[in-house]
């Protein structure tokens, strides 16, 4: 039987195939051509080459060992190594002579120079109280903080009182001002009856300006009464004579206040009377502008007490 032109290519080329080794290429792929030989540039160093010296030549009897250590030559034996010195014993002390040659063997060796640097692992439960510390920490501050500011505001704008103590019938003097001071019972002044629970107490400060200094110090004092356990009660006042125009108040004369309070009847006849002076100044002839930058600046404070005692 015949075989088709098609078949009979197949068959050729199975054939070649059997007879081509495994690893030559194809007859259809090329061979690569081999690359070029490689020609060395001008002026770059060749690898793989060992070190000459050219120039000045060695001396004939020169050692041309490049080893740190001594050439050890034929002529004679080497040398046995130096053997290190025997460690020698202790002295016996307190804490080894009573300790047995097997325990002194069984203890354990020094620790290394860098073991003790490291540190051991927080336990855990450690680590949790400390943290949970400071979350604490962190909260009392962020609460702690606005209060201690707001306090600070406080205290700066009414500083701790500087009391004066005045004896039953004197007067005292603060900032060219000469001060006294009375008191009485008097009835409800609305004309109801007597609360059997309070009492109406009326107070007369006199005011007398020392120089003129004292005579633009006329703003009206605050006044409160004080008993000895430390409680306080509010006085208003009733009628002031002091001139409201600096020129009109002179120099040496009193003027009258009066203020009107009301205290429990068991301490109406031993209240104490706080008298804090006003820092208004009314100078003549002074601008708003000149007013405003005088208070601004100026360093005064409310925080004298005249404390006239019964």
């Amino acid at each position: 039987m015949s075989e088709s032109p098609m078949e009979g290519r197949r068959r050729r080329q199975r054939e070649r195939n059997k007879a081509r080794d495994w690893f030559s290429p194809p007859p259809r792929q090329r061979s690569r051509p081999a690359p070029p030989p490689q020609i060395p540039i001008p002026g770059t160093l060749r690898r793989n080459l060992p070190d000459l010296r050219v120039w000045p030549p060695l001396p004939e009897n020169e050692d041309r060992s490049t080893q740190p250590f001594p050439v050890v030559t034929g002529d004679g034996e080497a040398r046995p190594r130096a053997a290190a010195p025997a460690r020698e014993p202790e002295a016996a002390g307190p804490e080894t002579q009573g300790r047995r040659p097997a325990d002194q063997a069984a203890a354990p060796p020094s620790p290394e120079p860098g073991a003790s640097r490291r540190r051991a692992p927080m336990p855990r439960g450690k680590r949790l109280a400390l943290q949970g510390t400071g979350a604490l920490m962190s909260v009392v501050v962020a609460i702690a903080a606005p209060g201690w500011f707001a306090y600070s505001v406080y205290k700066y704008g009414r500083p701790s009182d500087h009391i004066q103590m005045v004896q039953p019938g004197a007067s005292a003097t603060w900032q060219h001002v000469s001060w006294r001071v009375t008191v009485q019972r008097i009835s409800d002044p609305t004309g109801k009856a007597d609360a059997p629970d309070r009492q109406w107490m009326k107070i007369v400060a006199t005011r007398t300006a020392l120089d003129d200094e004292g005579a633009i110090r006329h703003g009206a004092p605050k006044v409160e009464f004080t008993d000895r356990a430390g409680r306080t009660w509010q006085a208003r006042l009733l009628n002031d004579a002091t001139p409201p125009d600096t020129v009109d108040n002179k120099v040496g004369t009193p003027y009258r206040l009066e203020f009107l309070g009301v205290v429990p009847p068991a301490v109406a006849d031993e209240v104490m009377i706080d008298l804090r002076p006003s820092t208004y100044r009314s100078v003549p002839g002074q601008s708003v502008e000149d007013f405003m930058k005088e208070a601004g600046t100026s360093t005064e404070k409310e925080d004298r007490v005249l404390r006239f005692l019964r």
